[in-house]
């Protein structure tokens, strides 16, 4: 069989799809091209409603008897592709469904085998299904369910597999890295010393973290976070800086919470990179609350924000609230985005002149390739530099959303 995988939204998603390519690429199947594949699959995601027209949209551009639809699209919102016609409708995916879909081909059709396509710079791992949150407005546990933790051996071992296929960065993946364990008496300090502890010259990103769960780890963990194979990068989401806004999320902390976890790892790491989210718009929302928003990202200088325009779901509490007029929640989004931006430049601006050691881990447009540094930073370097290899950059222009570097010695 032929096979060829779509994959939308996060960096979990991006992980289940790593390890069902695997698992059918095990079984003898080859990965191909959208025109050449006997099969199709489509990992979706439902994270907002124009999140799920474009997957809606997707999905009949490629219906037919190939198409096998998947992710969190079919299982929060099993409506949205009734109509669609396709092989199947799966949930969330992972490696015991590629073996499911794979055992009805042949595998005497693959005769070659597919190394390249299992071989990833940087690997998704996926610590964990489901989480613990019940957000008043998220549909991600109705898609994935309660918490499942992977055991801290098995984790290891995916580690040590995506090594050995060439990796040099290993993003721990999940919907609330900071839950790890939790159902199975394990912690995400625990794993991460585990996974750093690994031999081989690479790095690991810690995946998102919510604010609540990480407060009894935040010590134990900062301990983890000085291993030098640990990028010093933070996703902790804020969402919004009005307690008042917290509380109807139903998020578990306060806005003061937040700030004390970020400032907390600021000072134990200076050249810390930080992302958080924010949601703008959420119903109920006053200028006030949206004030104490733009507030606390002022006070926390993130070098990102994922924002988000509030975005009504099926089946969660907040659905049934009353939602405000779509011109009010993109002034808000495009004001929260000019803050972070504005803010981003000046932290970027510190590097210019500056020489950082980084390793190339994707291409870029053109004959331009990304390198990430010790703290994740972004710089992207105008010469085809080998994939995976290191080299120290001079930084000779900044920019809100990455460094432009140039290679000076190979390390």
């Amino acid at each position: 069989m032929r096979f060829y995988l779509e994959t939308y939204g996060c960096t979990a998603n991006q992980g289940n799809s790593e390890a069902f390519a695997s698992a059918l690429i095990e079984r003898g199947h080859l990965q191909a091209s959208l025109e050449e594949a006997d099969l199709v699959i489509v990992n979706t995601c439902a994270v907002t409603e124009r999140t799920e027209r474009d997957m809606k949209k997707r999905l009949s551009e490629l219906q037919g008897d190939r198409l096998v639809v998947a992710g969190c699209l079919p299982s929060a919102i099993p409506a949205a592709v009734r109509d669609i016609k396709c092989r199947g409708v799966m949930g969330v995916l992972g490696s015991r469904s590629g073996q499911k879909i794979g055992d009805g081909y042949d595998p005497e059709r693959s005769r070659r085998e597919n190394d390249s396509a299992a071989r990833r710079l940087t690997a998704a791992v996926n610590i964990s299904e489901g989480c613990l949150g019940r957000c008043s407005y998220c549909i991600v546990r109705r898609a994935r369910g309660t918490l499942k933790s992977r055991t801290v051996e098995e984790i290891a071992e995916d580690v040590r597999r995506r090594l050995r296929g060439g990796a040099v960065e290993v993003q721990l993946a999940s919907q609330d890295a900071a839950a790890y364990g939790l159902d199975r008496g394990s912690s995400l300090p625990e794993l991460l010393d585990a996974v750093a502890g690994i031999d081989g010259d690479f790095r690991v990103r810690v995946g998102m973290m919510k604010p609540d769960l990480l407060a009894p780890i935040l010590e134990d963990l900062i301990r983890s976070y000085e291993d030098p194979k640990v990028y010093r990068f933070l996703h902790l989401p804020a969402q919004s800086g009005s307690d008042r806004v917290l509380e109807a999320m139903n998020r578990g902390y306060s806005g003061a919470d937040f700030l004390y976890m970020a400032a907390r790892f600021r000072s134990a790491f200076s050249d810390l990179t930080v992302y958080t989210d924010v949601i703008a718009g959420f119903p109920g929302e006053t200028d006030e609350d949206f004030a104490a928003t733009e507030d606390l990202v002022r006070k926390a200088q993130p070098d990102k924000v994922n924002v988000t325009m509030y975005s009504s779901r099926p089946g969660t509490a907040a659905n049934s609230l009353c939602d405000m007029p779509s011109r009010f929640k993109k002034d808000r989004s495009r004001r929260i985005a000019r803050l972070w931006q504005e803010i981003a430049g000046r932290r970027n601006g510190r590097y210019l002149g500056e020489e950082i050691v980084a390793r190339v881990t994707e291409r870029g447009r053109g004959r331009t390739v990304m390198a990430r540094g010790d703290n994740y930073r972004k710089i992207a370097v105008s010469e085809p530099l080998p994939l995976g290899s290191a080299h120290r950059f001079k930084i000779v222009r900044t920019t809100p959303f990455y460094l432009d570097g140039e290679a000076i010695i190979r390390e």
